[in-house]
Order: C-alpha cells, then structure tokens, then sequence
C-alpha cells in the first residue's frame, strides 16, 4: 500500500516539475526574444558611436602628426626665405648646409662618414674598392645619416685596404670608427684584447 501512496505522490510532483519547467521556457523563449529586440535597437547606436570615435581619432592623429611636423616646417619655410634673399653661390651653400643640419640635430639626427673611418658594412655602402676586414674610408661620395642609433641612410663610400697595423692576428685589437689604432702594448691595459 505504501507502494500505491508512493507513486501517487510522486505523479502530481512530476506534473509540478513538469509544469515549472515549460514556465522557465516559456520565460526563456520571453527573454530571448526581448534581448533581440534589444540587440537591433542597440547595435545602430553602438556602431555609429564607433565610426564617430574613430573619426575622431583620425583627425586627432592627423593634429599629433601635424603638430610632430610642424617645427620642421617651420624652420624649412624659413630657410626658404632665407635663401631667397641671399645672393652669393657660395653664401647660399654654406648658409642652407648650416641651417639643415641645425634642423636635422635638433630632430635628433645627426651626419656620419668621412674619409679614414673604419668600414663598417652597417653604416656604409661601398661604392668601389676592396672590403677586408680592415677597409677603411677613402672617399666619401654622400654622408649617411642616423637618428638615436638606428641607420637612416647609409654613407656612400670608397673603401681600400686598411692601414698595416689594422691587419695584424684576428685577436688584434679593433680601432674605434675615427681613431687612430690602439697599439698592442695599450690594448692589455685599457680591457681591449691584445
């Protein structure tokens, strides 16, 4: 008989459960029907405040650019007057080769490669001659330039066989670009192999 009560309780608590969960669908099918109406009136708004803002950071891309550009400009519009009122070949030269370096080092670039450097296959390009690894500079046909360290433009050079010292063993010490070579008996005590 227990038996019978059992299975009696248990029908209406199966209808129950039933019942409650085609009202959690029925809620579910609601919610999800309300999201998308949500989802369409909101996703207009959101994409034109995407346009907006990334038209906005365009031109304020465009104002930084400007701004970066505008010492620059500045001072080559003013060399251009500049010239324009001097009246010597040589004055105009000598005044412009001036004042574009000026403008170059306060960019933070700056010049490099004359004649008697060190050949270094990573500051220069060797026009003509031969490129041991002791070449140095022998003429320059256009200077490079760097900006803090990194290669803008190589130099322009010819290259021919270095000095007799520079070509000593391959643990010979290595002249700094522009120096005169370290002697050996200097090397030891300056750190530098000898």
């Amino acid at each position: 008989m227990s038996d019978v009560r059992e299975g009696a309780s248990a029908a209406p608590e199966e209808a129950c459960l039933a019942a409650t969960l085609e009202r959690l669908s029925a809620a579910q099918d609601l919610l999800r029907q309300d999201f998308e109406r949500l989802a369409a009136a909101v996703t207009p708004l959101l994409t034109g405040q995407y346009r907006e803002t990334e038209r906005r950071v365009r031109v304020l891309e465009t104002r930084l650019r400007n701004r970066q550009e505008r010492p620059l400009i500045f001072r080559m519009a003013n060399l251009l007057a500049d010239v324009r009122r001097l009246e010597s070949a040589g004055d105009i030269k000598d005044h412009v080769e001036e004042s574009m370096m000026d403008t170059l080092s306060s960019a933070g670039y700056q010049e490099y490669g004359l004649a008697g450097d060190r050949f270094d296959p990573a500051l220069h390009e060797p026009l003509s001659g031969s490129m041991g690894r002791a070449a140095v500079v022998t003429h320059v046909h256009s200077r490079g330039l760097a900006c803090y360290g990194d290669v803008i433009i190589k130099a322009k050079v010819d290259v021919e066989p270095g000095p007799a010292e520079w070509l000593g063993t391959e643990a010979g010490p290595v002249p700094p670009v522009g120096d005169e070579p370290i002697p050996a008996d200097e090397a030891g005590r300056e750190g530098l192999p000898a």
